[in-house]
């Protein structure tokens, strides 16, 4: 019988192109829609007009989970991206390669943190947050930390905030996966007795190939009631369990 780190999930909110809803998600879980590929961006006209400026699509979709799920105002934040800004940093690379000078702004937004920053800003928050980049486990490793910091201090939910979108053609030749563009926030907390609750955990070791993205996959997992959850990565299995 697996152990592993308990929790409840307290809210929830994703976005991908055409699916900006708990309807349209539940749609999708049941297989009735397809996470289509587009520039597509959400709405994000309850941010400061100067923030929007800054923010690339990543951070739009980003802040677009973070705000919905409404976290508290002192919730410690925990941003996992395995790509991050990466639009943003291949556009400074590309001013460097014929020496031009690149923009501050971009330069402060390709930081794999400056998310979860911006994020503190607009919600005048100054509890800890945390930065995750781990590949293809990027997720996994996201939720761990969270778990973490949970564990640490159970009287306050944790905000775990995990966004992606697709490569660029530049750097499509080093793509071992399809990473949608898409992004999910959880807000987790200590399960409370008698409560209905989760685990999760990793093995240490491959077993199995699970190919696919582990964020689609685990946002299905929580959609349809499933009662386990199963992925593959480089560093080994991963596994989260449903409890009544």
């Amino acid at each position: 019988m697996k152990s592993g780190i308990p929790f409840t999930v307290r809210r929830w909110s994703a976005w991908a192109p055409s699916l900006d809803g708990p309807e349209a998600w539940q749609q999708w879980a049941r297989g009735e829609a397809d996470i289509p590929v587009g520039e597509v961006t959400p709405d994000v006209r309850d941010l400061p007009a100067g923030l929007r400026r800054r923010l690339s699509r990543l951070g739009k979709i980003a802040l677009r989970v973070a705000m919905d799920v409404e976290p508290e105002e002192n919730s410690r934040v925990v941003f996992s991206s395995r790509n991050g800004n990466v639009n943003e940093m291949l556009s400074l690379l590309q001013s460097l390669a014929v020496e031009e000078p690149i923009s501050p702004t971009g330069f402060g937004m390709s930081v794999h943190n400056s998310l979860a920053g911006m994020l503190s800003i607009v919600r005048k928050n100054r509890a800890a947050q945390t930065a995750i980049a781990a590949g293809g486990e990027s997720l996994c490793l996201g939720l761990i930390e969270a778990l973490a910091c949970l564990n640490e201090d159970p009287s306050s939910p944790v905000l775990l905030l995990h966004a992606d979108e697709t490569l660029p053609d530049f750097y499509a030749p080093f793509q071992d996966r399809e990473v949608p563009v898409c992004a999910l926030a959880l807000v987790i907390d200590a399960a409370a007795q008698g409560e209905g609750a989760y685990s999760f955990g990793f093995s240490g070791t491959q077993t199995r190939d699970m190919p696919g993205d582990p964020m689609t996959s685990f946002i299905r997992f929580l959609l349809r009631g499933e009662t386990n959850w199963n992925w593959s990565g480089a560093e080994g299995d991963w596994w989260c369990r449903r409890h009544a």
